[in-house]
């Protein structure tokens, strides 16, 4: 039987492999999910990065049933009467976030939120009689999504050559290089740039910004008049140990952008959050609406989820055990690398880890190794990323200390049977 129905995922190869449906995922525990044919597998990609409590959590299972018996649906976007249940969360949201983010504006995905941020800087500059300051600046290997300007922001080479032609006035300096950030600002001139946008640490490699790097850009955007946007989809929620790194950081960003986590991947949700002074710029002029959102922005059971899971996050269990699993898994990392010769720099916050991976020789593993690795983990019952050299570990925050034993020593093992010079 054709795969017909599903072009989200396969490649050409697979359009008329009936394999895909033994391999179609239909249940899903803890930090666990089992496919059609019955294998179960140790989720350590946490779906998209997103499924941050897990696939059985029964608070936000039980908030989206009575939101489901109370009101199903029903929309915000263009509307005079929000639901009580948006409010409700607006004003938790901005209470568990840092305090001079003050306003909330919900979308669906982190996409969006990106573009949304985007345009609501392009909007401000108008109102304000700047409408030259369209551009916007972000790093090469950072990730901000799919779409005419999320992909553009995107710093991956490949998206923008397959679709092409993308939105313009995007520019793109290397990573957390200072002197090439501020010559950018100085060549194109703060006159015609809106927004900076950064992830504080970027999901492609893992890379962490280097201590004092994003307060300095913060100053760099201060001074010229450039809307400073962190891009914490990724970050947010407790991945990295806190509900945004923005707070460990102790940063005051123009705007906030949150997802994945927000509600645990149960129902999409991002969302936009921001100060008072971008909400009175924003809506300065009568008449003049944001031209941004879609119909499902703040849908009801989203926001009934997203409730449930700050109630989840409330007591700082989660965020202690982000902090005791990500040791765990950072030392054991580095123990494979002294058993194996294979493991190089481990980095990242929390659960939130990269890892380089080397032949024996030290050169860096090739994409065909990284495939195979990660080909061979699946093979034994655990699901990883990968992205260039490096092994991604963003597991579920719930994570036990017995799963991660499970975890590392399936990637041993996987480690040991690589052929790195194999074709």
């Amino acid at each position: 039987m054709p795969n017909a129905l599903w072009f989200n995922a396969l490649t050409a190869n697979e359009l008329d492999r009936d394999s895909v449906y033994e391999r179609a995922i239909v249940a899903g525990s803890g930090c666990y999910i089992t496919d059609a044919s019955g294998r179960r597998f140790l989720d350590a990609r946490s779906g998209l990065w997103n499924v941050s409590l897990g696939y059985s959590n029964q608070r936000l299972i039980e908030a989206i049933t009575r939101q489901l018996a109370q009101l199903p649906t029903n929309q915000i976007i263009r509307e005079n009467n929000p639901t009580q249940v948006a409010l409700e969360y607006a004003s938790r949201l901005v209470g568990a976030l840092p305090a001079h983010l003050e306003h909330v504006r919900f979308g669906t995905t982190g996409s969006g939120a990106v573009e949304g941020a985007v345009l609501i800087s392009r909007l401000i500059r108008k109102l304000n009689g700047e409408p030259e300051r369209v551009g916007v600046i972000t790093f090469h290997n950072g990730y901000h999504g799919t779409g005419g300007i999320a992909s553009r922001l995107t710093g991956e080479p490949h998206q923008h050559r397959w679709q092409e032609p993308l939105a313009p006035a995007v520019h793109h300096v290397e990573p957390w290089d200072m002197p090439a950030l501020r010559k950018l600002v100085e060549e194109v001139g703060p006159e015609r740039l809106t927004s900076l946008i950064v992830e504080p640490v970027l999901g492609t490699d893992v890379l962490v910004a280097p201590s004092g790097f994003l307060e300095e850009a913060q100053r760099l955007c201060r001074d010229a008049g450039i809307h400073f946007i962190l891009d914490e989809v990724t970050t947010g929620f407790g991945r990295t140990g806190r509900i945004a790194r923005t707070e460990e950081l102790n940063l005051r960003p123009d705007m906030l952008l949150l997802s994945k986590g927000i509600t645990s991947g149960y129902v999409p949700l991002a969302a936009i959050a921001t100060h008072r002074e971008i909400v009175e710029q924003a809506v300065s002029r009568a008449g003049v609406v944001c031209p941004h959102g879609s119909t499902s922005d703040g849908h009801p059971l989203a926001m009934a989820v997203g409730l449930a899971v700050l109630d989840e996050l409330a007591d700082g269990s989660v965020f202690r055990n982000v902090a005791e699993r990500g040791d765990q898994l950072r030392a054991g990392l580095a123990e494979l690398g002294r058993d194996t010769g294979m493991v190089g720099d481990v980095r990242g916050p929390g659960l939130m880890i990269g890892a380089d991976l080397h032949d024996r020789t030290g050169a860096f593993l090739a994409s065909a190794a990284m495939g195979r690795l990660a080909r061979d983990c699946r093979e034994h019952g655990l699901i990883v990323s990968t992205s260039n050299s490096t092994l991604i570990l963003v597991p579920p925050l719930i994570i036990s200390a017995a799963e991660c034993d499970e975890l590392l020593e399936i990637v041993g093992g996987c480690l040991r049977r690589l052929d790195p010079t194999a074709s």
